[in-house]
Protein backbone atom coordinates (compact mmCIF):
# COMPACT_ATOMS: atom_id res chain seq x y z
CA UNK A 1 0.00 0.00 0.00
CA UNK A 2 2.85 2.37 0.80
CA UNK A 3 4.35 1.96 -2.68
CA UNK A 4 0.97 2.60 -4.31
CA UNK A 5 0.60 5.78 -2.27
CA UNK A 6 3.98 7.15 -3.34
CA UNK A 7 3.49 6.14 -6.99
CA UNK A 8 0.17 7.98 -7.02
CA UNK A 9 1.82 11.01 -5.36
CA UNK A 10 4.50 11.02 -8.05
CA UNK A 11 1.93 10.71 -10.84
CA UNK A 12 -0.29 13.48 -9.43
CA UNK A 13 2.71 15.73 -8.83
CA UNK A 14 3.86 15.49 -12.42
CA UNK A 15 0.28 15.86 -13.65
CA UNK A 16 -0.30 19.07 -11.68
CA UNK A 17 3.14 20.41 -12.48
CA UNK A 18 2.63 20.03 -16.22
CA UNK A 19 -0.99 21.18 -16.37
CA UNK A 20 -0.91 24.28 -14.18
CA UNK A 21 1.15 27.44 -14.15
CA UNK A 22 1.07 30.59 -12.06
CA UNK A 23 1.54 33.89 -13.92
CA UNK A 24 2.86 31.85 -16.86
CA UNK A 25 5.65 30.44 -14.72
CA UNK A 26 6.19 26.68 -14.47
CA UNK A 27 5.61 25.19 -11.04
CA UNK A 28 7.96 22.96 -9.04
CA UNK A 29 5.81 20.58 -7.07
CA UNK A 30 8.59 18.01 -7.30
CA UNK A 31 10.51 20.06 -4.73
CA UNK A 32 7.51 19.76 -2.43
CA UNK A 33 7.34 16.01 -3.04
CA UNK A 34 11.03 15.51 -2.20
CA UNK A 35 10.57 17.66 0.92
CA UNK A 36 7.47 15.68 1.95
CA UNK A 37 9.24 12.35 1.54
CA UNK A 38 12.14 13.65 3.62
CA UNK A 39 9.78 14.66 6.41
CA UNK A 40 7.95 11.33 6.32
CA UNK A 41 11.16 9.32 6.42
CA UNK A 42 12.45 11.00 9.57
CA UNK A 43 13.17 8.56 12.39
CA UNK A 44 10.43 8.58 15.00
CA UNK A 45 12.66 8.08 18.03
CA UNK A 46 15.46 10.40 18.98
CA UNK A 47 17.89 10.28 21.80
CA UNK A 48 18.57 13.42 23.75
CA UNK A 49 21.00 15.51 21.78
CA UNK A 50 22.49 12.65 19.77
CA UNK A 51 22.53 12.31 16.02
CA UNK A 52 21.22 8.98 14.87
CA UNK A 53 21.79 7.59 11.41
CA UNK A 54 18.92 5.40 10.34
CA UNK A 55 19.45 5.29 6.61
CA UNK A 56 16.63 7.79 6.17
CA UNK A 57 19.04 10.23 4.53
CA UNK A 58 19.97 7.75 1.82
CA UNK A 59 16.36 6.65 1.24
CA UNK A 60 15.23 10.24 0.95
CA UNK A 61 18.13 11.23 -1.30
CA UNK A 62 17.46 8.22 -3.54
CA UNK A 63 13.76 9.08 -3.75
CA UNK A 64 14.57 12.70 -4.59
CA UNK A 65 17.09 11.61 -7.21
CA UNK A 66 14.50 9.28 -8.73
CA UNK A 67 11.97 12.12 -8.96
CA UNK A 68 14.65 14.35 -10.48
CA UNK A 69 15.60 11.68 -13.00
CA UNK A 70 11.95 11.35 -14.04
CA UNK A 71 11.70 15.12 -14.36
CA UNK A 72 14.88 15.29 -16.46
CA UNK A 73 13.65 12.51 -18.74
CA UNK A 74 10.20 14.06 -19.15
CA UNK A 75 11.60 17.54 -19.79
CA UNK A 76 13.70 16.33 -22.71
CA UNK A 77 16.71 18.31 -21.55
CA UNK A 78 20.06 17.11 -20.29
CA UNK A 79 19.82 14.41 -17.61
CA UNK A 80 21.35 15.43 -14.31
CA UNK A 81 20.33 18.87 -13.02
CA UNK A 82 17.02 17.82 -11.48
CA UNK A 83 18.46 14.49 -10.39
CA UNK A 84 21.18 16.25 -8.39
CA UNK A 85 18.90 18.99 -7.09
CA UNK A 86 16.08 16.77 -5.83
CA UNK A 87 18.52 14.25 -4.37
CA UNK A 88 20.23 17.04 -2.45
CA UNK A 89 16.88 18.35 -1.21
CA UNK A 90 15.95 14.87 0.02
CA UNK A 91 19.25 14.49 1.84
CA UNK A 92 19.23 17.96 3.43
CA UNK A 93 15.55 17.65 4.38
CA UNK A 94 16.19 14.64 6.58
CA UNK A 95 19.44 15.95 7.99
CA UNK A 96 18.01 19.34 8.93
CA UNK A 97 15.03 18.01 10.86
CA UNK A 98 16.58 15.29 13.03
CA UNK A 99 15.86 17.49 16.08
CA UNK A 100 19.59 17.89 16.49
CA UNK A 101 19.82 20.72 13.98
CA UNK A 102 16.28 22.16 13.94
CA UNK A 103 12.95 21.44 15.56
CA UNK A 104 10.06 21.80 13.14
CA UNK A 105 7.79 24.84 13.38
CA UNK A 106 5.43 26.25 10.72
CA UNK A 107 7.71 29.26 10.16
CA UNK A 108 10.70 26.98 9.75
CA UNK A 109 8.65 24.91 7.31
CA UNK A 110 8.03 28.04 5.20
CA UNK A 111 11.68 29.08 5.31
CA UNK A 112 12.81 25.57 4.41
CA UNK A 113 10.48 25.13 1.43
CA UNK A 114 11.42 28.58 0.10
CA UNK A 115 15.14 27.82 0.47
CA UNK A 116 14.70 24.42 -1.18
CA UNK A 117 12.82 26.01 -4.09
CA UNK A 118 15.53 28.65 -4.54
CA UNK A 119 18.26 25.99 -4.25
CA UNK A 120 16.48 23.89 -6.87
CA UNK A 121 16.19 26.84 -9.25
CA UNK A 122 19.84 27.83 -8.85
CA UNK A 123 21.14 24.28 -9.30
CA UNK A 124 18.96 23.46 -12.31
CA UNK A 125 19.57 26.78 -14.09
CA UNK A 126 23.27 26.74 -13.26
CA UNK A 127 23.86 23.18 -14.41
CA UNK A 128 21.88 23.71 -17.60
CA UNK A 129 23.87 26.84 -18.44
CA UNK A 130 27.18 25.11 -17.68
CA UNK A 131 26.57 21.79 -19.42
CA UNK A 132 24.47 22.95 -22.38
CA UNK A 133 24.58 25.93 -24.70
CA UNK A 134 21.45 27.45 -23.14
CA UNK A 135 21.78 31.13 -22.28
CA UNK A 136 19.81 31.94 -19.13
CA UNK A 137 18.52 35.41 -18.32
CA UNK A 138 19.25 35.81 -14.61
CA UNK A 139 16.43 38.30 -13.99
CA UNK A 140 13.81 36.12 -15.68
CA UNK A 141 15.09 33.04 -13.84
CA UNK A 142 14.94 34.90 -10.52
CA UNK A 143 11.35 35.98 -11.22
CA UNK A 144 10.32 32.41 -12.02
CA UNK A 145 12.01 31.05 -8.89
CA UNK A 146 10.34 33.78 -6.79
CA UNK A 147 6.89 32.83 -8.12
CA UNK A 148 7.62 29.13 -7.59
CA UNK A 149 8.65 29.85 -4.00
CA UNK A 150 5.44 31.81 -3.39
CA UNK A 151 3.34 28.94 -4.72
CA UNK A 152 5.20 26.43 -2.52
CA UNK A 153 4.81 28.45 0.72
CA UNK A 154 1.46 26.89 1.75
CA UNK A 155 3.04 23.44 1.54
CA UNK A 156 5.70 24.57 4.01
CA UNK A 157 2.95 25.29 6.52
CA UNK A 158 0.82 22.21 5.85
CA UNK A 159 3.47 19.49 5.59
CA UNK A 160 5.10 18.48 8.86
CA UNK A 161 6.90 15.48 10.31
CA UNK A 162 4.76 12.81 11.96
CA UNK A 163 6.33 13.41 15.32
CA UNK A 164 7.43 16.94 16.05
CA UNK A 165 7.77 19.18 19.04
CA UNK A 166 7.11 22.90 18.97
CA UNK A 167 8.86 23.46 22.30
CA UNK A 168 11.10 21.54 24.68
Amino acid sequence: MNYAKWISFIFLTFLFQTQFSFFRSPLTFTVVLAYYFALKSLPRQSQAGEYFGSGAEMKSAAFGAFIGLLEDILSGSVVGPNLFSKGLIGFIGVTAFTEVVFKWTPVLGIITIVLFTVLDGIIVAGMRSIFTSIQINAVAAAQIVFIQALVNIPFGIILKPKKFRLTD
